[in-house]
């Protein structure tokens, strides 16, 4: 074999995995983090809205009811969805290094090679859909969130 057409080197693949499977646990901390905050400001809304519906309490019309009905529906969407985002976890890194260790003496070095980045290479593909999985939660948080404020924002201008 030609020394051009020899494969990258192990260090060479195994860094270059290595450092997406850590983006992709990055990826899923920022998600983790916007649906946090998309669950806090959705509470605090919330908290604010009932508030003020209580303080502007007159003789309201059925409307504004429904529509606080409505807002209170919108946060327990925002709820659900917040935990179903947060259920997503247990993201596939490297395998346990005995493993490892033991397909590092008991193989070849080419089969080696194909069983680590195989290994890898599942685990990415594993990682990558929870990453969507979570990443369509936290837009689904988006959506209830913002149904939450408009109806409250409609129920207590209906209230005043």
């Amino acid at each position: 074999m030609n020394k051009q057409e020899e494969p990258p080197s192990l260090d060479l693949s195994f860094k270059w995995v290595k450092d997406v499977l850590d983006k992709q646990s990055g990826t899923a901390d920022i998600l983790d983090t916007k649906g946090t905050n998309l669950f806090m400001v959705a509470s605090l809304v919330l908290g604010i809205g009932i508030s003020a519906g209580v303080l502007a309490l007159k003789e309201t019309n059925i409307l504004a009811y429904v529509l606080g009905g409505l807002s209170l529906m919108g946060y327990g969407f925002v709820v659900g969805f917040t935990f179903s985002a947060w259920s997503l976890r247990n993201y596939k890194t490297l395998d346990n290094p005995i493993t490892i260790r033991k397909w590092y003496w008991d193989m070849k070095p080419v089969q080696f090679k194909i069983e680590l980045l195989s290994h890898l290479e599942d685990a990415y593909i594993c990682n990558q859909t929870k990453l969507n999985d979570k990443a369509k939660a936290v837009r689904s948080i988006i959506g209830a969130t913002t149904f939450e404020v408009v109806s409250l924002t409609l129920a207590l201008a209906l209230m005043l």
